[in-house]
């Protein structure tokens, strides 16, 4: 009785130190970005930290979240449902960001002119929060010091390099200093909140709904990641000059003036490789995770 005491103390110890640990970690993660914000010379680091930022979404799309769904999703039907709903992410994105505010002409920017601020870092934030909250309620669940100890490893190297990619995105998108502040503050509670309700709560998360549930949601959170990294991030950061100069045009003669004069980018390989190694940092973190 006493070996059984002794091991729920040490789980509730350990539980709390992954809490506090995940907690720090996505804090420092998201907190370079906000600090490199404040220096003059900022503009080349967000723009190199931006195409890093597309590599992970893209390895967290690929080579996380979709093969997890699919697993889940394999004990309800043959059908490739992981697949279907991932490019249904996709499908509902685009129809957000590029059909439904488009519509909307220039009330979609208000009186002012204003360029609307895109919306997929919203987006990201909701599908890495729920996501945050799913695997730690995870943590909070399991029965296990050796388990729980395996899952809180996969968190905290998947926290940091989420935190800084998701504040980098914010950041270009134009979010002022209090946003990026209140998007860095919901997203590192999310995992800590999870695994205090998991913790207290298990009983609730049990059974194949749960699972059907989870994995429906990691395919279509799947696709809002491949969206991002493509259709924005990464297109964003490779874009033709031709393309940079017709947007710079546009802004000027809208009267808005926020798209810089384009330049030769110097750094167009290097982002390549950035897009790579952000890829790659999350498929070699699957090989464990």
């Amino acid at each position: 009785m006493q070996y059984v005491s002794l091991d729920m103390s040490s789980l509730v110890a350990l539980k709390i130190f992954a809490a506090l640990s995940v907690l720090a970690v996505a804090v420092l993660g998201g907190i370079i970005p906000m600090l490199a914000a404040r220096r003059q010379s900022s503009r080349r680091f967000f723009s190199l930290g931006n195409a890093l930022a597309g590599g992970i979404f893209l390895g967290v799309g690929f080579t996380h979240l979709l093969p997890e769904a699919e697993e889940m999703l394999a004990g309800f039907t043959d059908y490739p449902l992981g697949p279907l709903l991932a490019a249904g992410g996709i499908a509902i994105l685009l129809w957000i960001d590029r059909v439904y505010f488009e519509s909307l002409g220039p009330k979609a920017n208000g009186e002012s002119g204003e360029r609307r601020q895109p919306v997929y870092p919203v987006v990201m934030l909701a599908a890495l929060s729920v996501h945050s909250v799913i695997t730690g309620i995870a943590l909070g669940l399991e029965p296990e010091i050796a388990a729980s100890v395996l899952v809180m490893t996969g968190i905290l190297l998947h926290k940091g390099s989420a935190a800084f990619a998701l504040m980098v995105s914010a950041h270009t998108s134009g979010m002022n200093q209090y946003q990026l502040r209140l998007v860095l503050a919901i997203f590192v509670s999310m995992t800590p909140l999870g695994i205090a309700f998991g913790a207290s709560v298990s009983s609730l998360m049990n059974g194949e709904s749960a699972e059907l549930a989870e994995g429906v949601f990691n395919a279509l959170a799947a696709g809002t990641f491949i969206y991002v990294a493509v259709m924005d991030v990464i297109d964003s950061e490779m874009s033709r000059i031709d393309d940079r100069m017709a947007r710079f045009v546009s802004s000027a003669l809208a009267g808005t003036n926020d798209v810089a004069m384009p330049v030769q980018d110097s750094d167009r390989l290097l982002k390549f490789l950035l897009v790579l190694i952000g890829l790659g940092s999350m498929a070699v973190l699957g090989i464990w995770v």
